[in-house]
């Protein structure tokens, strides 16, 4: 008879030891998940800090862009006036026609071009972005 309650008293230890391992592997599992869950919504936090700054630096490319775009037309312009400056480009006519299309004020196709400014005004009129836009429907 002894020999049985020693056989249950270790069978009852076993299920303790197992019943505590057990618990303490779900606290540690537990923990363990929580962690993994703290770190991935940190991480998708960070991601979408991350998508919101590239979507205004895209937007600041795009300005950019257009600032570049816009210096390299007067860029274009300077280089036609400073080409019918020296006499290689065409005169007259033809340099306030180039002018007029290109989108120049009045007053710039008129002192490049040694057109009159009346006549600059009727090449710009005709001949202007805004008329082109016009004549072609858009």
């Amino acid at each position: 008879m002894a020999f049985e309650s020693n056989e249950m008293l270790f069978f009852v230890g076993r299920a303790a030891i197992l019943v505590v391992a057990f618990l303490a592997f779900a606290v540690i599992f537990w923990r363990w998940r929580s962690a993994g869950q703290r770190d991935m919504q940190r991480l998708f936090n960070e991601v979408e800090q991350l998508h919101r700054e590239s979507r205004g630096l895209v937007e600041l490319v795009g300005v950019l862009s257009g600032g570049v775009s816009l210096l390299d037309e007067k860029f274009e312009t300077r280089a036609q006036l400073s080409a019918a400056a020296a006499g290689n480009g065409p005169r007259g006519y033809e340099l306030a026609l180039r002018l007029a299309r290109s989108g120049a004020a009045v007053d710039e196709i008129a002192e490049t071009s040694g057109v009159t400014r009346p006549e600059a005004q009727l090449l710009a009129r005709l001949h202007g972005p805004d008329t082109v836009r016009m004549r072609t429907g858009t």
